[in-house]
């Protein structure tokens, strides 16, 4: 047998590599380990795709008509001609000039109404003080809206009507003129080129 002889700085590195050594080769196992385990992960079994095919989106659909019947409805319709006026008394004509509204669409949709031109007014009637009425007959719900407010709102959408119109629904309104007294001096007035503009919008129930 063999001896040997090791200086002291040999001996100080030996102990501490036989030291380093067991720790490395537990890293080494641990290591081996997580290896084998994301592959055993990575290979589950994995089903073919299901694929649910030519899909499409639609939006509801926003269709309001006019009519002065319940049995023909456009996009326009001639209006009234509101005649024999007087000042500072009640609307006129006492019973209003129907009209309908038809909601060609499925859901259930907001009402608005403006004037798009000022009207003609040779007379310089104070338009303020000139009003239309519109009267819901199966709600009874009644607004009076001055002529010079409706053309104001025209440009951002109009005036909201009180109730809304459900999907498929014929609403008949009513409507009447009404003027102040002091709306103008003369013997007589007339305002015309009056466009009245119903609008219905979508809302979500």
């Amino acid at each position: 047998m063999r001896s040997y002889k090791f200086g002291r700085g040999r001996v100080s590195r030996w102990v501490k590599l036989a030291g380093v050594q067991p720790i490395a080769r537990a890293i080494i196992v641990v290591a081996a380990v997580a290896v084998l385990a994301t592959g055993v992960t990575f290979a589950a079994l994995q089903s073919q795709s299901a694929t649910l095919t030519g899909n499409s989106i639609s939006t509801a659909t926003a269709d309001l008509r006019i009519g002065t019947t319940t049995s023909t409805f456009s996009n326009t319709r001639t209006g009234f001609s509101f005649s024999n006026v007087i000042p500072g008394t009640v609307a006129s004509p006492a019973d209003g000039n129907s009209f309908y509204l038809k909601n060609y669409g499925a859901a259930t949709m907001a009402l608005k109404v403006a004037i798009n031109t000022v009207p003609t007014n040779v007379s310089n009637v104070d338009l303020s003080k000139v009003y239309v009425v519109f009267t819901r007959v199966d709600t009874s719900a009644t607004q009076k809206l001055s002529v010079a407010s409706l053309v104001a709102v025209n440009t951002t959408g109009g005036t909201s009507l009180t109730d809304t119109l459900a999907g498929g629904a014929t609403a008949q309104f009513k409507t009447q003129v009404s003027i102040d007294d002091d709306a103008f001096s003369g013997q007589s007035a007339t305002i015309g080129g009056i466009d009245l503009v119903f609008n219905g919008t979508v809302i979500a129930q």
